[in-house]
């Protein structure tokens, strides 16, 4: 019995061994082939292409999902990597490399010429961790010299060395430091700009690369805003500037609104009238949702009125384009009259000269094509405007130190920015604003009409005339 007993408990040792090895051996192998099922995911992915990137690019708008060489965009987040928008129609170099039906990815260089005329636009990616992109993606994006002529049609000194942004008052900036110089900590940068006009997107490049020394002092850099920015204007900001200092949309807002310098967005008219046909926000007019014939100015030889819903209040204008002439008139002329007409040059009657164009209060005003291609001197010069230094907020992680953060993906979000499919990230807007000129949307009779009633002067300063 003894020597059964111990027979039996050695084989029961061997048993319990034996169940132990195979145990750990499929486990080691199910981590095996874990790996080698992950690794087959990735290559899958980068067969697809898109954007090896940290952050989310890909939110297309009607042109690029329209476009046959429109945004491939893939996301190195695993947890966003499924998010693919496939492009059409890829030519491929090496078949071996690019499965049938996929995307060849590329680093743009100068030796295959993929690269040149656009080295700064990929200087900018690659500041964003970018690595790669669709080669049929990439070739749709202009180059900086396309994107020069578009931006500046009736001039010839569209280069590198002479070209930049349009910024109109900076005569304002030492006036706007006078006034708040007693308590520097107060002063605050804060966007406005009528509908479509990227407000949320200059808020966001402020909020990552423009500080006050004085606030973040005070503050520790800690408190909300502590870095001396504003979402918006205290007023509202697409709130016509006429409510400046008589409404407040935040009413336990502990500062004045001359302690804030407001950065007024303006933007191509003819562009814009075609975004507020795509989304129109409170503005309501006579076929706005008929995107083919919207925005008609007039019907049947009448002006198609616009009324428009604020906080404070509602708006009445004679048609579309009299919206952008009224909106921003009050914001670049030094009083609030819409109506005035004068003849400036020997030209037909205009809109204009007749009024006082100093500016009314110490404010910036600057081009939405120019956040979208010159973000790092526009932030600079609105920062330097309001004694604020450009410097990198010790919180950011996602850009190295000392680096300028540029916003690669929508900063629209929300219902009320309407669908995704009219959202679209930086890459998207140098493809859709680099080389189109928005005139070209727009039938002969219909031109006629808006150049007869968009404001010569303010067309002229800001290079839209």
């Amino acid at each position: 019995m003894p020597h059964r007993s111990k027979r039996r408990q050695r084989l029961m040792t061997c048993l319990t061994i034996w169940i132990i090895k195979w145990t750990i051996t499929l486990v080691l192998l199910n981590f095996y082939w874990g790996s080698r099922i992950q690794d087959l995911e990735k290559k899958s992915l980068a067969s697809f292409g898109g954007l090896v990137n940290h952050d989310f690019l890909g939110l297309r708008d009607e042109h690029s999902k329209n476009n046959s060489t429109a945004a491939n965009l893939r996301l190195s987040d695993q947890k966003d990597a499924s998010r693919i928008i496939p492009g059409e129609n890829t030519t491929h170099n090496d078949a071996s490399d690019t499965p049938k039906g996929g995307h060849r990815m590329i680093v743009p260089n100068l030796l295959d010429g993929t690269l040149q005329g656009k080295e700064r636009l990929w200087n900018i990616l690659q500041t964003r961790n970018i690595t790669e992109v669709d080669a049929s993606y990439w070739a749709s994006v202009p180059t900086w010299d396309e994107i020069l002529t578009n931006l500046y049609p009736n001039s010839k000194l569209h280069n590198l060395n002479t070209s930049g942004p349009i910024i109109h008052g900076l005569e304002t900036c030492r006036h706007f430091q006078d006034l708040t110089s007693s308590a520097p900590s107060q002063r605050r940068i804060a966007p406005a700009g009528i509908f479509n006009t990227g407000t949320n997107y200059l808020s966001v490049l402020l909020e990552y690369n423009c500080q006050n020394p004085h606030r973040v002092a005070k503050f520790h850099g800690n408190a909300k805003r502590g870095h001396g920015n504003e979402w918006e204007v205290p007023w509202g900001k697409h709130t016509p500037a006429h409510h400046r200092g008589t409404y407040s949309k935040n009413a336990k807002a502990n500062y004045d609104v001359w302690e804030v310098l407001p950065v007024v967005l303006i933007r191509n008219p003819y562009g814009w009238m075609k975004s507020m046909c795509r989304n129109s926000y409170t503005a309501t007019w006579r076929g706005k949702n008929d995107v083919a014939s919207c925005p008609q100015l007039r019907i049947d030889g009448q002006w198609n009125e616009v009324d428009v819903k604020f906080g404070p209040g509602s708006t009445h204008h004679k048609s579309l384009a009299h919206m952008w002439n009224d909106w921003y008139g009050e914001y670049f002329y030094n009083n609030y009259s819409m109506n005035e007409t004068t003849t400036i040059e020997g030209d037909s009657q205009r809109q204009g000269m007749g009024r006082n164009w100093t500016s009314p209060f110490p404010r910036l005003m600057i081009r939405f094509e120019d956040i979208t291609f010159f973000p790092y001197e526009v932030t600079q010069q609105i920062c330097s405007c309001a004694g604020g230094v450009l410097g990198h907020r010790s919180d950011d992680k996602d850009v190295s130190n000392d680096s300028f953060h540029y916003v690669v993906r929508s900063a629209k979000t929300g219902d009320g920015h309407g669908p995704t499919s009219h959202r679209n990230g930086l890459i998207d807007s140098w493809v859709r604003y680099g080389r189109v000129d928005p005139k070209t949307e727009y039938k002969e009779d219909v031109l006629k009409v808006a150049e007869e009633v968009f404001d010569s002067l303010m067309l002229k300063t800001f290079g839209y005339g």
